[in-house]
């Protein structure tokens, strides 16, 4: 009777965990230009954020990051300038890394200069960029249809293959690369050693940005509609935020644990955090 009580409890705890509501915390000011993606720097304690400032495509130099507090408020709205179309960002230590079309920008977080930057002629579209504990950084190339990888200071193929149809977000587990198709509306796996693949959720449109919870599940956007979906560990997917009726894009989401945050960058003007009330 115990153990059936135990269980029972259990599993009420682990289903009450997400009939919790996400409520919103604060509106940024309207001064972001095309904001993409938000990316948390725990050893600053700030965040920063990925302004396209033009058309997607455009090689126009408009582009640029800036940085805001959890709080929403702004910290330094064009702290590193003269990008492209920076879309995803990748954090290793003391090197912030920018997805900026068909190359990705290395900027000292300390200095905010630009430090390096790795040019790929073929590339079409770099979309997303995560990195893992071993300082090796993954990009996504939405249109081009592969994955690239910065190790040793250069950057090179590391998947090409036809189940990758328009990857945009990615994100480092310890063994795996988990990235979104849009195309297919699919998320997989990608054991980061064999390659080898399996389909972890799908169904849902407009694949953008995927961030960890901070526990065994994920945060997942999908973009154009405003839908923030929260996905468990058993792949089961459960629709927490929709801002599609206010024409609200949730793009490259940001979760920060700690503080049960989530940001939300709108591809318009402003940054939206949201809180997990309980």
């Amino acid at each position: 009777m115990k153990k059936t009580l135990l269980l029972f409890l259990l599993l009420l705890s682990s289903t009450i965990s997400f009939c919790q509501n996400f409520s919103k915390e604060w509106v940024s000011d309207s001064l972001f230009l095309k904001p993409e993606s938000a990316l948390f720097d725990s050893s600053e304690r700030i965040v920063y954020i990925s302004n396209i400032n033009g058309e997607y495509l455009a090689k126009d130099r408009n582009g640029f990051i800036s940085k805001i507090k959890t709080n929403g408020e702004i910290d330094s709205l064009k702290w590193v300038e003269g990008l492209d179309s920076p879309q995803g960002l990748g954090l290793y230590k003391n090197k912030l890394y920018v997805a900026d079309i068909n190359r990705v920008v290395q900027i000292n977080t300390n200095t905010a200069k630009i430090e390096k930057v790795f040019v790929v002629e073929g590339a079409k579209f770099f979309n997303d960029i995560a990195s893992d504990s071993n300082g090796d950084i993954y990009t996504s190339d939405c249109f081009g249809n592969k994955i690239y990888k910065i190790a040793n200071g250069k950057i090179k193929v590391w998947l090409d293959s036809n189940f990758i149809s328009n990857p945009n977000g990615l994100l480092c587990t310890k063994e795996d690369l988990l990235m979104l198709n849009m195309k297919d509306k699919t998320a997989y796996a990608i054991n980061k050693l064999t390659k080898k693949h399996r389909s972890i959720f799908s169904g849902i449109d407009n694949l953008d940005g995927i961030v960890s919870d901070g526990a065994n599940g994920f945060f997942v956007s999908g973009a154009w509609q405003g839908q923030i979906f929260h996905i468990d560990s058993d792949g089961n997917k459960k629709l927490i935020i929709d801002l599609g009726k206010e024409k609200i894009i949730t793009a490259d989401i940001e979760y920060i644990s700690k503080e049960e945050l989530l940001i939300i960058p709108t591809l318009d003007k402003t940054i939206i955090g949201y809180k997990w009330t309980k």
